[in-house]
This record gives C-alpha cells, sequence and structure tokens, in this order.
C-alpha cells in the first residue's frame, strides 16, 4: 500500500518514503489515528532516520523540529497502545432468554399504559381535584381562647416528657503519695514486680504516682530496684534494716 499526498504542515519539503507509505510525517499520524494504516506496519526507526538524514541535509528551521518531535511522541503513544494487549470482546448480542424478558417487560409496560389511558379517560385520576374557580373555601377550624398560664403548662409538660435523667457523677478516688508508697510498701512482702505492687488493674494516674513513691523509698534506701532490659519489668526487693545500717 503506497500512499502519495500533498505535503502540508511547517515541514513542506520533509517527505517520508516507507514500503507502506509515502507522504508528510502529519497525513501518516493522521491515517493511523484514523485507523486507515496499521502503526504495525510502520518503522518508527525508519522515520526517526529519514528525518536525521533530512536535518543533515541542509538547515532545518526549529519550527520544523517542534513539529516532527510533536508527531513523534504521538507516533510513540499509538505504538504503544497497539502493543499492550485488547480488552476482552464484551459479546452484546442478546440471547433468547434475555430477548424472551425483554418481550414479558414490553407487554407489561404496554398492558400498565393501557390501563392508565382508561382511567384517565373514566376522570378517575390519582391526583388530588381541584375546587373549580370561585367555589368557597372550606371552613378553617380555631383554637378557641387559652390563657396564659395553660401555655405555660403544657410547654412545661413538653420539657419534662424530654428531659434526658439525671446522671450520678461520682469522681476518681484521690491518690496520694502516702497512700501509694502504704500501698507498695504492704504489697512488697507477696510481690516484687512494680506493675503487682501498684495494684491489680492500676491506672495511668496510679503509675505515675507509684514511680514517683517508689523513687522517694529508692532514696530513703527503704528498697532496690533492678530492670534486666530497656523497658523490661522493674523488680523491686525491700532492704533488711541492717543492711542500711551498714551502709549508713
Amino acid at each position: 500500500m503506497a500512499v502519495a499526498v500533498e505535503p502540508a504542515g511547517r515541514v513542506e519539503t520533509y517527505q517520508l518514503r516507507l514500503p507502506v507509505f509515502e507522504g508528510p510525517l502529519d497525513v501518516l499520524v493522521r491515517l493511523i489515528e484514523q485507523r486507515r494504516l496499521a502503526i504495525a506496519d510502520v518503522s518508527l526507526v525508519a522515520v526517526t532516520d529519514q528525518f536525521l538524514a533530512y536535518m543533515e541535509s541542509g538547515d532545518v528551521p526549529p519550527e520544523s523540529l517542534a513539529d516532527f518531535a510533536a508527531m513523534a511522541g504521538r507516533l510513540l503513544v499509538l505504538k504503544s497502545r497497539s502493543l499492550l494487549p485488547a480488552p476482552p470482546v464484551v459479546d452484546d448480542e442478546p440471547s433468547a432468554d434475555d430477548l424472551a424478558a425483554q418481550v414479558a417487560a414490553y407487554r407489561a409496560m404496554k398492558a400498565a399504559a393501557a390501563r392508565l389511558l382508561e382511567i384517565e379517560q373514566t376522570g378517575l385520576r390519582s391526583f388530588a381535584h381541584q375546587p373549580p374557580a370561585g367555589a368557597p373555601l372550606p371552613p378553617v377550624e380555631r383554637l378557641g381562647p387559652l390563657a396564659p398560664s395553660a401555655l405555660g403548662r403544657a410547654l412545661q409538660r413538653c420539657l419534662a416528657r424530654h428531659r434526658p435523667p439525671a446522671e450520678t457523677y461520682a469522681p476518681p478516688a484521690a491518690i496520694t503519695l502516702g497512700g501509694m508508697t502504704r500501698r507498695l510498701l504492704a504489697r512488697l512482702c507477696e510481690h516484687t514486680r512494680f506493675s503487682v505492687l501498684v495494684g491489680d488493674r492500676p491506672s495511668r494516674t496510679e503509675y505515675a504516682v507509684g514511680f514517683i513513691a517508689l523513687l522517694s523509698l529508692l532514696r530513703q534506701r527503704v528498697v532496690e530496684a533492678s530492670q534486666s532490659g530497656l523497658f523490661g519489668e522493674i523488680e523491686v526487693r525491700r532492704v533488711e534494716p541492717t543492711a542500711r545500717v551498714a551502709d549508713d
């Protein structure tokens, strides 16, 4: 297949000569985009080599270089798209069951339309009937006179009906340094781990106060503490009075 087209665009003197095409580069790109020429039959290497030879033949204006860069980019995009796997072809042709279902739905809609037309012609409309012009309006029911005190009582009943139940707030028990110190010393007879000495389920506040109490006991040389590793469990041991005296 050979196509000869008059040159167009700013690359006026540049003509491609390929086995499947002969003519300007922009025409080649347009034919490929219109799927009148397969991109797989066009060698992009040959297109580039011919344009490089065209540049060496004489002065090429910058506009021609810009045109070639833009068209070559479009050719690369088209070439890359042709190399990707094509999406699976979806068979849009309906099956016999689908056609039967569509015919049944069409018949049901046609019967419903005929029934609605019959109701419309008999005057049995589903929307409200508008009164004729000049017809008297129905009387408006009005509330009887009420005293302001009655309205106030009604408002109080409404507020009492939606009032949320009262909640009793129990403040947490205060944790003192002295109380935590006594707790550590009392539990030290049975346990040695600091996490157990503080309490069964200690809170963050109990941990903080317990750690300060432990530091105070360490400063007074009442207990000794050790830790196996970083972030490890703190082991606490009570110091015998004789040992404290010897240290002093």
